[in-house]
């Protein structure tokens, strides 16, 4: 498959969303109409004796117009229902739930505060003065499910804001607030899963509200603090600083708003948090996407039937190899024939040590010692593994068959019957011995 077939990206449609009581919106058809999210926005301020900082969460409402006017939205009294404060994104060419699906239930909608130190962002289309500032947020966008999320920067213009100041609610947040949505980050795939050795599109797009060079990074960061720049790209020099072999895009298509990056032949010391950042002006959105490895275990264990005679001692091992992470479940089994019950849980099972092969995989193994038993005959003994890489545990199993034996009372009766037979057998052979000898006479 081509990386150009990797980059394709779908259209995604708008949905409705409506407030539950556990902070997270959910799905409805009405969104097509009202289109408005319920949100958070969080703000903070320093508390003036300890200087701790407190973070403060206030419920909002956000507001996406597409044809209606500010005066139209403005005289709806429904938009200011219950004193919770309105932000009304427009005039923008940026749709900040462009890439909601259909299939989606649940979103997380957080709005912040985007601290500028007191310098101005310069952005087409927005008027500088010396002496007022334009004031800047962040929103993010998250599927509970971890489909995607997305992180727009919001702007309101000193302009908007001296028009429309409709009073003050609480934190500084007006009762409504006008904003563009002028540049956005998404991601389709916030938490990628891969076995080895596959090739791995790790999802990134932009949109901006004009034509502007872009500066792109990718950056990976692995546990223990490593860093490791993949690749970055220079909208203004159109310069490509590629450093990893395996990762791969396609500056071409950079200018699109696809700033995707593929990975070949992924291994263990692929996996970690990788960012894109997006640069334009003075913004720069970003995107972290976790690269987890993960290996289906082989589950074998070391007889295919088993049969023993009463008394008899046979070791189940259960091999479990090459799987990762580390983390896997392992147990012993027993159904008893015939029988509907739960298994029961095998008692006294041991384990090996876990062993990591050259491609960085593990193994081990689970075992116990089986005294046949004549209860035991038909029984079926079951290894059950599961590990995260799994949809369902992997089952194995065996039938024993047990099989009387030979008592101990019967073996001595055995023995001291043909003890007996060997004594009569003696003593006629001594006898006709006797009875053949010449008499002296």
């Amino acid at each position: 498959m081509s990386y150009r077939t990797y980059l394709v990206a779908g259209c995604f449609l708008c949905i409705g969303v409506a407030r539950n009581p556990n902070g997270i919106t959910t799905a409805g058809s009405s969104f097509r109409k009202s289109r408005e999210l319920s949100c958070v926005f969080e703000t903070s301020k320093i508390i003036p004796l300890s200087k701790e900082i407190e973070t403060i969460r206030l419920n909002v409402r956000l507001l996406l117009s597409e044809t209606e006017s500010k005066e139209d939205q403005r005289s709806h009294p429904e938009n200011l229902r219950d004193n919770i404060p309105s932000f009304f994104v427009d005039e923008s060419s940026v749709d900040i739930l462009q890439h909601a699906n259909e299939d989606i239930n649940a979103l997380d909608c957080r709005i912040s505060t985007y601290f500028t130190a007191d310098t101005q962002i310069i952005w087409p289309g927005s008027e500088v003065r010396a002496s007022k500032l334009d004031s800047w947020f962040t929103c993010t966008i998250k599927h509970a499910a971890e489909k995607y999320m997305t992180t727009a920067f919001l702007v309101q213009t000193h302009q908007e804001s001296e028009n429309h100041n409709q009073g003050q609610l609480s934190q500084g947040i007006a009762e409504q607030s006008h904003l563009s949505a002028v540049f956005l980050v998404h991601t389709r795939s916030p938490v990628v899963r891969s076995a080895l050795s596959k090739d791995v599109l790790l999802d990134c797009t932009f949109s901006i509200d004009h034509q502007a060079d872009v500066t792109v990074q990718w950056i990976l960061y692995q546990k223990g603090g490593n860093k490791k720049l993949m690749f970055s790209y220079n909208g203004s020099s159109k310069q490509v600083e590629h450093m990893a072999d395996r990762a791969e895009m396609l500056p071409e298509e950079i200018p699109k708003g696809n700033a995707s990056l593929l990975l070949r032949n992924v291994g263990m010391r692929d996996e970690g948090t990788y960012s894109c950042s997006v640069s334009v002006s003075s913004l720069t959105g970003e995107q972290t996407i976790q690269l987890q490895i993960e290996e289906k275990p082989t589950v074998t264990i070391n007889v295919n039937s088993l049969s023993l005679v009463e008394g008899e001692q046979h070791k189940l091992i259960c091999d479990i190899r090459n799987y990762y992470p580390l983390d896997v479940q392992a147990q012993w089994l027993r159904e008893r024939k015939g029988s509907r019950k739960v298994p029961d849980v095998v008692k006294n099972v041991l384990s090996s040590s876990h062993t990591q092969s050259s491609n960085g995989t593990y193994s081990c193994s689970r075992y116990f010692l089986l005294t046949a038993s004549l209860k035991d005959d038909g029984h079926r003994y079951t290894c059950r593994v599961d590990h995260q890489s799994l949809q369902s545990p992997i089952r194995r199993s065996v039938i024993v068959k047990v099989r009387g034996g030979i008592s101990i009372i019967w073996l001595l009766l055995l023995l001291l019957g043909l003890s007996v037979c060997i004594t009569v057998v003696l003593y006629y052979l001594h006898k006709v011995r006797s009875t053949a000898k010449p008499k002296p006479y």
